[in-house]
């Protein structure tokens, strides 16, 4: 799915598809949501969904930077999320026994590869969200699958073209209500997501 308004991106906003465990993933949820309902979101933004491949996701990513937005927003579902949840770094690790949708695992990498660490402003990203009524936490983690590899590989693209694009990944919880609500750690409406998601789309472009 992909859909934007106007010329010009001025952000682009991505959730994950299916995979193993998650057939009903939120953060596909948040982008048809926004693809009905676009109240709230900057002017030109452009909604995508990437596949939980390895191989499928870097030429996806470096398309959503072809035109360099102002900013990539990613995101993506996790069990152990509590509230929405701002990713501060991402590395170069990638689990072993969690094969992508295709059944691949890229190949170990250079264990000395330092994290990549995103120039956005969390703490104030954090009280913007606070303002608006949306409990948000920052992490130091975002994983050893998809999210991860996504955002360390959006990250290494901006700093190897020297953009001027900021980009964040967003885990998310499960959505209230839904079958995965009974095994996370957390939930929330999806409107609610969707309201995070636009307040962080908008004090980014700002």
């Amino acid at each position: 799915m992909e859909r934007s308004e106007g010329t010009g991106r001025r952000i682009v906003i991505t959730g994950f598809r299916a995979f193993p465990g998650v057939a009903d993933n939120p953060t596909q949820r948040v982008i048809e949501y926004f693809g009905a309902v676009r109240s709230g979101l900057p002017h030109s933004t452009l909604l995508s969904l990437l596949d939980v491949d390895y191989r499928r996701v870097v030429p996806q990513i470096d398309a959503l930077l072809a035109q360099p937005p102002r900013a990539l927003i990613l995101t993506g579902y996790s069990n152990v999320a509590r509230a929405v949840t701002l990713e501060s770094r991402a590395s170069a690790r990638c689990a072993a026994d969690k094969p992508d949708n295709a059944g691949y695992v890229p190949p170990p990498a250079n264990a000395e590869q330092a994290p990549l660490m995103t120039a956005i402003d969390l703490g104030r990203l954090q009280k913007v969200l606070s303002r608006s009524n949306v409990s948000a936490s920052i992490s130091a983690d975002a994983g050893e699958y998809l999210c991860n590899f996504s955002y360390h590989y959006a990250l290494r693209q901006i700093a190897d073209r020297a953009l001027s694009t900021q980009v964040l990944f967003v885990h998310l919880p499960a959505v209230h209500g839904s079958d995965l609500a009974a095994t996370a750690a957390g939930t929330m409406p999806l409107d609610q997501m969707a309201q995070a998601i636009a307040v962080i789309a908008n004090t980014l472009t700002d």
